[in-house]
């Protein structure tokens, strides 16, 4: 028999792939995706199309968990009319709360905790002999550098470096859905930094829990210093910037390697997540706010040029009036670039939901739109310093508004965080640093001018779709 044999019918598998929460959970979702791309499922961007619908799922609060329930009942309705569709839920929601999904959503074929998922391709093909939920207590081989189908646009990407946390704050449930710390190993992050340099990536953001703590679990040493010295040695990287870190952790030594090496961001994301040493004390944070101002001045004074953002929780139990005001009052004095303000939620299994002296969410809600105000002035007069500076961009495509604007960021802009640098003269190439001058400032973005009389790039629309934006990210 001669010629190319036919595709038997039905052997091409179709996935439609959700992943909510943070970036650590994208990068998982990255990794079931190229693993399950091997195994000959092909990405498609409709639930009806699909045979098997996968759900990366958020636990970390309760809004978060809605979200994910929502999402789970959405794509479970595909299944009434085709019933051999599979449906597969991994992440912090089923590792929280494991025997309640079985009984809640029998909808779902395989439940798979946040260390089973490199396992997925083999338990899905073991459905049948192995149950619906897998949620191991070992944790994964942390020296594998695991395949990855990147849904970032093909210029930027995560590396995470940890996995889980060792703090004990009192409102936060992530170490008991993802466990202790766990340093990835600092040879196995610089080779995936290499590869993914290799395929393009110019943008590398650095994820953990916590990672100014990255290498305390491996003897105690903080080793977040030297892996910078090395991502600073992969000439491709033009811009490395780190995510999550904890206020007590900014060492002189971390201040020092960042301000010698320019392709690291001089960009700071430090939750505070109060001011006021009394709840700084019931939330367990390890600091006080005396150690704050140190540490900013400490930052300050080495990388004067210094981004930095925060957080802050409002409406703590126990936050009396005059602690919100002193928090008002701090923040603004310290002047963050960036500024998150959440209204305290209790979770469930916290030592915080236990706690007496509780604020309303009325109170809770009214004090978060009064320091979200007090921060807008506060970043519009910060951004009006930069108007008439040239600031390198990068160039992110058009404006998801109208195409006659291009949007980038600026190296204190992080990505899907904070806000955007908007270009209505000039053109530029699709994830290229630009020189950008600032023409006008607004509360949270930038309007400006490509400098240098760079022409229009035919790749910029051909770019614009190269990346896979059909995955609900």
């Amino acid at each position: 028999m001669s010629g190319r044999q036919k595709t038997p019918p039905n052997t091409l598998r179709r996935l439609y792939p959700v992943s909510l929460g943070c970036a650590k959970n994208r990068v998982d979702t990255e990794i079931m995706l190229a693993l399950l791309e091997a195994a000959g499922y092909q990405v498609v961007s409709r639930p009806q199309e699909a045979d098997l619908m996968l759900v990366n799922t958020c636990g970390f609060i309760t809004p978060a968990c809605q979200e994910a329930i929502d999402t789970i009942l959405e794509l479970a309705a595909y299944k009434q009319d085709q019933p051999e569709k599979q449906l597969v839920v991994t992440g912090c929601l089923v590792q929280r709360y494991q025997q309640e999904l079985l009984d809640l959503l029998p909808e779902v074929d395989i439940f798979l905790g946040v260390n089973d998922f490199p396992r997925i391709v083999e338990v899905i093909r073991a459905r049948s002999t192995t149950g619906r939920l897998h949620c191991q207590d070992g944790w994964q081989d942390y020296e594998l550098i695991w395949p990855r189908h990147l849904t970032t646009p093909f210029y930027s990407a995560y590396l995470k470096i940890a996995e889980g946390c060792s703090h004990h704050c009192t409102y936060c449930t992530i170490p008991q859905i993802r466990g202790p710390y766990r340093s990835r190993p600092l040879s196995t992050l610089v080779a995936e930094a290499k590869q993914l340099a290799a395929q393009g990536v110019r943008e590398l953001n650095l994820v953990a829990q916590d990672t100014t703590a990255y290498g305390v679990d491996q003897g105690g040493r903080l080793l977040l210093p030297e892996l910078l010295r090395q991502l600073a040695g992969i000439a491709a990287l033009q811009w490395i910037r780190l995510l999550y870190g904890h206020p007590a952790r900014v060492t002189p030594e971390l201040l020092r390697v960042m301000a010698d090496h320019p392709q690291i961001c001089p960009y700071f994301d430090l939750p505070v997540q109060h001011v006021s040493d009394r709840l700084l004390h019931r939330m367990g944070r390890g600091y006080r706010q005396k150690d704050l101002w140190e540490t900013l001045a400490r930052i300050r004074t080495i990388i004067p040029a210094a981004t930095l953002r925060t957080s802050v929780i409002v409406g703590f139990p126990g936050e009396r009036e005059q602690d919100f005001a002193e928090l008002c009052q701090v923040t603004a004095q310290m002047e963050f670039d960036h500024l998150g303000v959440f209204a305290y939620q209790p979770e469930e299994g916290t030592p915080a939901a236990k706690m007496a002296e509780s604020v309303t969410p009325r109170e809770a809600n009214r004090r978060a739109r009064r320091l979200r105000s007090l921060q807008a002035r506060l970043n519009r007069k910060k951004l009006r310093r930069l108007k008439g500076t040239i600031q390198p961009v990068l160039i992110e495509g058009h404006s998801e508004e109208t195409e006659l604007l291009l949007r980038g960021r600026l190296a204190g802009q992080a990505p899907e965080a904070d806000g955007q640098v908007y270009i209505n003269a000039g053109w530029a190439e699709l994830g290229r640093l630009t020189p950008v001058r600032i023409t006008k400032t607004y509360t949270y973005d930038l309007l400006g001018e490509v400098v240098g009389g760079q022409t229009a790039c035919s790749e910029i629309e051909k770019n614009l779709t190269s990346w896979p934006d059909h995955v609900s990210i």
